[in-house]
């Protein structure tokens, strides 16, 4: 994010440099040019007359020479051009790191405060749960909401845990992994909340492929806690050697949400259960792997992640 950043700083600094020097190097080349072939004729210069002949090739060698000047002029400006956005480059890369430092740093300690907050906070709630579980008690709605919010609370926790733990681990632990068996293995602990959907498969037999296994798993539980939720009577899981792909025949993004549904907390369904982390936390796992992850909705809503 602060890489993103940086760039677009220097970016802009050399864009607004590039629109100065390009004014200010035309403005001098066209004056130049333009004040030396307004001169007088070398006669009219000297008060002097010249046969017909010598006349021709003192307008030749002037005019050679003029032409000559431009061309010398128009490569110094443009050599000038170049090696002042190099420097401009340079020096914006350093006060770009030095502006962000500040952010960087506040952006870090905000991440480490809410990992050890949530940290904190799931030893009270895995208290609570426990407690209303030995209480034993049936048939009562006031139960009922306390067990439905604290189940809300310790998955909400859960997701802030893990996208700070994201933002905070940037190295990438990668292993041996059989991705089809592992596609598979997380399918079936969907199947309870699949029974009333149509699962299509398409699953292409691959060869052990050097991986961040947890990561995969996640963003593949992820895609598919989406796409249950959204999908109307079917989802799609398709795999090949280096992408995975999860479908959906729900409700379509809209082009206005769609450029927006990895953000933190946006929910294109307001409506919808949760507070807009899980995508989140995908795009943030993938791009801690070096993995893309992307959507689109046409007629069916698809979530492609190529590593």
């Amino acid at each position: 994010m602060f890489k993103k950043l940086r760039n677009r700083l220097i970016l802009m600094n050399l864009g607004i440099t590039s629109i100065v020097i390009l004014v200010t190097f035309s403005v001098i080349y066209l004056v130049s040019t333009r004040t030396a072939n307004d001169r007088p004729p070398i006669s009219m210069e000297m008060n002097a007359e010249f046969d017909a002949g010598t006349e021709k090739i003192i307008a030749t060698t002037i005019r050679e020479e003029k032409q000559a000047a431009a061309k010398d002029l128009l490569v110094a400006l443009i050599v000038s051009g170049l090696a002042i956005e190099v420097a401009v480059a340079i020096i914006s890369y350093f006060l770009a790191e030095e502006a962000i430092k500040p952010v960087r740093e506040a952006y870090q300690s905000q991440k480490i405060f809410i990992a050890n907050a949530s940290h904190e906070i799931k030893t009270p709630l895995a208290a609570i749960a426990a407690n209303l579980e030995a209480a034993d008690i049936h048939d009562n709605k006031w139960i009922a909401n306390i067990e439905t919010e604290t189940a809300k609370l310790t998955a909400l926790n859960a997701e802030l845990l893990t996208l700070a733990r994201t933002d905070l681990v940037t190295n990438s632990q990668a292993t041996e992994a059989d991705l089809a068996l592992v596609v598979r293995e997380t399918l079936k602990s969907f199947n309870p909340r699949m029974q009333n959907l149509k699962i299509s498969e398409k699953i292409s037999k691959t060869e052990k492929v050097k991986i961040n296994r947890e990561d995969f798993t996640q963003i593949l539980s992820i895609l598919l806690d989406n796409a249950v939720k959204y999908a109307g009577t079917k989802v799609q899981v398709e795999l090949n050697a280096h992408q995975l792909t999860v479908k959906n025949d729900g409700a379509k993004i809209s082009k206005k949400d769609l450029p927006h549904i990895f953000e933190r907390f946006y929910q294109a369904d307001k409506s919808a259960e949760g507070v807009g982390l899980g995508l989140s936390i995908a795009k943030s796992l993938a791009e801690r792997n070096g993995w893309k992850l992307s959507a689109e909705s046409q007629a069916l809503t698809s979530f492609t992640l190529e590593f």
